[in-house]
């Protein structure tokens, strides 16, 4: 399909697809972005990102020359004409082009500003017949490439939302789904949602007539009321759906109302982590519970993946590790073998569901169930 170019600064050469990317609809982010200092952009360039970002494996060892994907990549999900996809991402390469967000060092745990992108490179970073093509910063390769600490979210929901705060609060919200509950200072709230001090052109900071300085939405009530609002209702049908509450000051002597110095976010469908009474209590399943115990097995991999696994994929897995017990090749530690076993198994098993939902809408798109003749 060819669609009409719209000539650019950020799309000096020709830009074609070549190669085909393969996205897991699973973005596996580092907790040092998640938890990064982030202006605030376009809704379509924090999608541009995702889609890049949900390209990287967990086998790569580094990042790639450049990351492409089709346009429809980021506007299929929400509907946006072509027209106005090419506008938005004009608009969005040029920010991402321009922004730096503020990173904890993975080493020394100092804050150091990087840019996103690379434009260094003679490939440039622009789009061109419905394909777009990045070029990550190679500086950011630790947050990116080989990542032990990490959280993940689905790419399904994130994409239709159609709000920036609502998408850098799903990202965060996304890191506490074990917990359930988030808890967090003004200040650094301020900050994780590009709320605090207003700067000038040249990024210095503005003072009021007392020499203090400026934040964005001063008042808290304001503050919470225009970055909670439509994540409140666009979150309200996904698995991050939340409650906000205010937490008030406990120190504070004397009369008067007490202040608000932070935030409790509590997910209203936490993730389970550990194991239902019922299952225990069961003749069927318990004794399967006891048997993964016995292989180490952690209560919260229990309770994410059984349900997944069912008995015959656990009896599966139980005889395959009793099997190379008893083998020459026994197994060193139960806790990092049976455990990594137990849940790669399960993803599979996901990713195969995942697969067979997206080729039955496919073959819905096509018609093929329609009762037509062929």
């Amino acid at each position: 399909m060819a669609y009409k170019r719209r000539p650019t600064a950020t799309s000096a050469l020709p830009l074609t697809l070549v190669y085909e990317p393969q996205h897991k609809e699973l973005v596996k982010q580092h907790w040092n972005v998640t938890f990064a200092r982030q202006i605030k952009m376009s809704v379509a360039a924090k999608r541009i990102m995702a889609r890049v970002l949900d390209q990287i494996r967990d086998d790569d060892f580094q990042l790639r020359e450049y990351y492409q994907l089709a346009l429809g990549d980021i506007t299929d999900s929400v509907g946006i004409s072509r027209e106005n996809a090419y506008r938005e991402v004009e608009v969005a390469l040029r920010e991402l082009v321009a922004t730096s967000w503020e990173f904890k060092d993975v080493e020394n745990e100092k804050w150091q500003i990087r840019h996103l992108l690379d434009t260094t490179k003679e490939q440039p970073v622009g789009y061109q017949n419905g394909v777009i093509t990045v070029l990550l910063n190679p500086q950011l390769a630790p947050y990116f490439i080989q990542i032990a600490h990490y959280t993940t979210y689905r790419l399904d929901s994130y994409l239709k939302l159609r709000s920036w705060y609502s998408m850098r609060l799903y990202e965060i919200l996304a890191a506490f789904r074990d917990t359930g509950v988030w808890e967090v200072g003004l200040d650094e709230y301020r900050q994780l949602l590009d709320c605090w001090h207003q700067t000038d052109k040249r990024g210095r900071v503005l003072k009021d007539k007392d020499g203090q300085p400026r934040l964005k939405y001063p008042s808290v009530n304001d503050l919470i009321s225009y970055t909670t609002t439509e994540p409140l209702a666009e979150l309200a049908d996904t698995e991050l759906a939340f409650r906000v509450l205010p937490r008030y000051e406990t120190a504070r002597t004397g009369r008067g109302r007490r202040k608000i110095e932070g935030l409790r976010f509590e997910l209203l469908h936490p993730q389970a982590t550990t194991i239902p009474t019922a299952w225990l209590k069961n003749s069927v399943t318990g004794p399967i519970i006891e048997k993964l115990r016995g292989w180490r097995v952690s209560d919260k991999n229990i309770a994410l993946y059984a349900t997944t696994l069912q008995r015959a994929g656990i009896a599966k897995l139980i005889r395959e590790w009793e099997l190379k017990e008893n083998s020459a090749r026994r197994i060193d530690s139960r806790e990092k073998y049976c455990n990594a076993a137990f849940v790669r198994a399960a993803k599979a098993i996901l990713e195969e569901q995942k697969a067979e939902a997206l080729q039955v809408k496919q073959d819905l798109q096509l018609g093929l169930f329609s009762g037509d003749k062929q």
